[in-house]
């Protein structure tokens, strides 16, 4: 069996929900992203603080440095899709991660499209190899059993699974 991690940053618990499903399906380990501001509760207020970090490239300080990934053989990254991309937390964590020819995959939560998700993370996960992700649309409002049997699907064609 493969030894898994999983890395995932929410905002509103979407992204929580999935990354703890995944836990309970694999036995993996969990680590959350974490930054040091909070981000403003109001959807407008957020969405302009987003679009500026992206825009500026001032992406936030996070609370922890990534974990030692050295004696996981499959990183699972997760995160909300922001203006069509990687959330800039996510953005933040892999400028300081080193994959290091490790398997990689993401996934994320999101209410319309995942626009760039998929390009841009590959883009930023230094030294990865990485496999095909796996984007939820609504997932805690999902009929019963649909998130399950997309992730037992996506789990399934990932190494190791």
């Amino acid at each position: 069996m493969t030894h898994t991690m999983i890395i995932y940053y929410s905002l509103t618990g979407n992204t929580k929900y999935i990354a703890e499903k995944i836990r309970e399906k694999t036995g993996g380990d969990v680590f959350e992203i974490e930054t040091v501001r909070t981000y403003p509760p109001e959807y407008s207020v957020l969405t302009e603080e987003a679009k500026r970090e992206l825009q500026t490239a001032d992406l936030p300080a996070l609370k922890k440095n990534p974990p030692d990934m050295s004696s996981y053989d499959l990183i699972l990254v997760g995160g909300p899709v922001w203006w069509y991309t990687v959330p800039t937390p996510v953005m933040s964590f892999l400028r300081q991660a080193d994959f290091a020819g490790k398997k990689v995959s993401a996934f994320c939560t999101h209410e319309g499209g995942i626009g760039k998700f998929f390009p841009h993370f590959k883009g930023q996960a230094k030294n990865a190899v990485v496999l095909e992700g796996l984007d939820l649309y609504k997932p805690r409002q999902a009929r019963k059993g649909e998130v399950d049997k997309a992730l037992d699907s996506w789990l399934s064609r990932l190494p190791g699974k």
